[in-house]
């Protein structure tokens, strides 16, 4: 070769060099020609986190390869996208689908963290009972409590899952449950005795049962000697210790009480206390003034959280306290009024919702669910950086029913919420964008059916009918899989 040619190729090589080099580094730092402006553009990526988090990815409709997702925290990245609209589909045999179209923009990354494939026609498994009218799973999942479903008496009885043992705990003629919906049986943090609420003598009361045969059932009128009794709680760090609101026949206004089991000796924390609600280290309640304190468990050093009145109406004996922390506290009015006191950047003092049956508030305590009976709606209570994006004190209408809807609970993530509409359950997500994903997760044999969801397990109970009983079954969501579940 002659030294002409050698030096025609050298240069020929140097510019394809200076001409390629470039390209490669964009393309390497995420830049797209878009042929259509003939201008390089910075890319995009849509990333999904889902559960299960093995999922098949499909954009626009093609499988995108394993090889071609980068997996980061559990979650799975389709990189190297032009600015634009996709649809995006996760996918696995045997479970629901979820798909949207999303729109990706320069140098941004759009995610979607919190992605649910409900498992199709889950197979629930039967838990030991009767006819069940309702039921009370412990606090930690070991044991179930439920009524049976008899007219005009009661009949408690227990289930022990690692015993795998049923056996009645207690039975009384002339004496049945509460007829208030949100009337539960609370077990204490030990999960060995109960607060059953009931009506005897057409009055309300309490039911205190053991799992313990050697315990003989008592009811709060009694060991209190009060003849008028309501909203009863067990304490949470001390077994043996029931909180109530007690009065005689003369009085006008209860009173907060501590009772302790051991010496059945009333002792008084407040008084004209309205409503109440506990945590591990103090007690918040409303007097007739309708402003919230905060006292110790025992009754002592009384401080005042709050400087505004949720209302300046009256709340009714029936209204319920519902307290996250000294920062986030929720109240409903004997008529269903929700007010929120809620202290971020600001101090957020306002009746929300009216007609309101029940809130809950997630874990973190960032978001607060609540509903009637055909509107599902959830308060964001601090401003959210992680898309999809939330401003502080933000409500949003999930879904709104012309069909009643019942058993409301946050899923697990609390980014999806269960709800039932006839005999179907359903879980729909909270993110808005395209449209909020709604699946059908269970078709149920009956249409009025109690159900509870256990975030720490996962497990949804429900009742439904078999063999002409209404027998308690559950299912998990997620599903468990792999050796760590």
């Amino acid at each position: 070769m002659s030294k002409n040619i050698r030096r025609i190729l050298f240069w020929l090589l140097f510019l394809l060099f200076l001409t390629t080099a470039p390209v490669a580094i964009l393309y390497s730092q995420g830049y797209r020609f878009d042929q259509s402006k003939m201008i390089f553009v910075h890319s995009g990526a849509i990333t999904v986190k889902s559960v299960p988090a093995s999922v098949n990815i499909y954009l626009n409709g093609k499988l995108q390869p394993a090889k071609a997702l980068d997996v980061i925290n559990s979650s799975m990245t389709v990189g190297g996208l032009r600015p634009g609209s996709y649809h995006i589909k996760a996918s696995l045999e045997g479970y629901s689908e979820w798909e949207k179209s999303v729109e990706v923009h320069s140098g941004l990354s759009t995610e979607f963290w919190n992605v649910v494939l409900a498992p199709n026609n889950p197979t629930p498994q039967e838990i030991e009972s009767r006819s069940t009218a309702r039921f009370f799973p412990s606090p930690f999942g070991k044991k179930i409590a439920f009524l049976e479903d008899l007219e005009g008496s009661l009949s408690l009885w227990i289930t022990d899952f690692k015993k795998n043992k049923t056996n009645l705990a207690h039975s009384e003629d002339n004496v049945s449950f509460s007829k208030d919906r949100l009337d539960n049986v609370e077990w204490n943090f030990k999960e060995e005795m109960m607060l059953v609420p009931v009506t005897k003598n057409n009055r309300r009361d309490y039911l205190i049962a053991s799992i313990d045969e050697n315990f003989k059932p008592i009811y709060l009128s009694e060991i209190s000697r009060f003849e008028l009794v309501s909203k009863a709680r067990w304490s949470l760090n001390e077994k043996n210790k029931i909180y109530f609101l007690g009065r005689k026949k003369n009085e006008e206004t209860s009173n907060l009480y501590q009772i302790n089991l051991a010496d059945n000796a009333p002792q008084l924390i407040m008084s004209e206390v309205v409503t109440y609600d506990l945590s591990r280290s103090s007690v918040y309640y409303i007097q007739k003034n309708n402003m919230l304190f905060k006292i110790e468990l025992d009754g002592g050093n009384a401080s005042q959280i709050n400087d505004t009145q949720f209302t300046d109406q009256p709340i009714g004996a029936d209204s319920r306290l519902i307290v996250y922390d000294d920062e986030r506290q929720a109240l409903i009015s004997q008529d269903g009024q929700l007010f929120v006191h809620n202290s971020a950047s600001q101090d957020f003092y306002q009746k929300i919702a009216d007609g309101v049956e029940g809130i809950q508030f997630s874990d973190d305590g960032k978001k607060m669910l609540f509903w009637n009976s055909n509107e599902i709606s959830v308060m964001f209570l601090r401003k959210w950086d992680v898309q999809p994006y939330r401003e502080e004190n933000e409500i949003q209408t999930i879904i709104r029913l012309s069909t009643p809807l019942e058993n409301v609970f946050w899923y697990r993530d609390y980014e999806h919420i269960f709800f039932s509409v006839k005999n179907k359950i359903k879980l729909i997500e909270l993110d808005p964008r395209d449209h909020r994903i709604c699946l059908d997760v269970f078709e149920n044999n009956l249409e009025d059916f109690p159900a509870v969801y256990d975030t720490r397990n996962g497990y949804y109970y429900f009742v439904r009918e078999s063999g002409g009983d209404k027998k308690i079954f559950y299912f998990t969501l997620p599903k468990k899989t792999g050796i760590f579940g």
